[in-house]
């Protein structure tokens, strides 16, 4: 099994190393140009933005070609899913491939601007329940596809209309660096688009930003801020090391 992830702060990896699988993260086939996967079953997790598909991965599922005998797909998100079962449905890879397994997970909330951090539990029982019978699914190769409720449609509908951040400056635009930014270029290593190089013992943002928030979240010193973050507090899944989810 080869599962194509997608992490910011280690919800979507924790998932995808509880299948068993080769993880593989999707900035760095992308950063490789790999594109063509096979095996007996291949899958894809990754975060909900929004309410939507990031972007940033709806257009990496485009460009891949797969095959294999089973394809799923699996989004994590915190307060609401939107319609994002139905986006999944839509995609078809490069040589016409789509998803056997469509469904969703709700995990701890990461949007700083959102919600408070230090409020969020990544480890409830409730959680673990819930990844545990999607996997029993995609371990049993379940055919399904989730399905959206008319207001999950619209409100996903809306989003992408009014709020979705495209691929470019992205939230770079509302953050601020501390005095304790200590220069060590973690958030570099972290940055799915190699976004962020260290100048003057400072990261400084380039026009390739997707918004992950990896860079707020993983930061040592705690030194990159939202202006419209909800508290200081920050947030990484208690199973993931902040070593995993560099990727380079």
């Amino acid at each position: 099994m080869k599962v194509l992830y997608f992490s910011s702060t280690g919800n979507c990896l924790y998932v995808a190393k509880r299948t068993g699988g080769e993880c593989l993260a999707i900035p760095t086939l992308i950063e490789k140009g790999l594109d063509e996967f096979r095996d007996d079953v291949v899958g894809v997790i990754f975060p909900v933005y929004g309410l939507c598909i990031p972007p940033y991965v709806e257009e990496f599922l485009k460009k891949i070609t797969v095959e294999c005998k089973y394809f799923f797909a699996i989004a994590t998100y915190g307060f609401f899913s939107g319609a994002v079962c139905r986006e999944l449905a839509t995609i078809t890879t490069k040589n016409g491939r789509k998803f056997d397994y469509v469904n969703r997970i709700k995990m701890a909330e990461n949007c700083i601007t959102f919600a408070d951090m230090a409020k969020q539990k990544g480890d409830s029982e409730k959680q673990q329940k819930a990844i545990s019978e999607v996997l029993a699914d995609v371990n049993g190769q379940k055919r399904y596809q989730r399905k959206d409720s008319f207001f999950h449609k619209l409100m996903t509908d809306n989003h992408k209309k009014n709020f979705e951040y495209p691929t470019g400056v992205g939230i770079t635009g509302e953050l601020n660096i501390a005095g304790s930014c200590g220069g060590c270029g973690l958030c570099a290593r972290v940055c799915p688009t190699n976004n962020i190089v260290i100048k003057g013992s400072r990261p400084v943002f380039g026009k390739n930003c997707v918004s992950c928030g990896g860079c707020m979240q993983n930061c040592p010193q705690n030194a990159i801020h939202h202006d419209k973050e909800k508290s200081g507090a920050r947030y990484r899944n208690p199973h993931v090391m902040t070593k995993e989810l560099m990727l380079r």
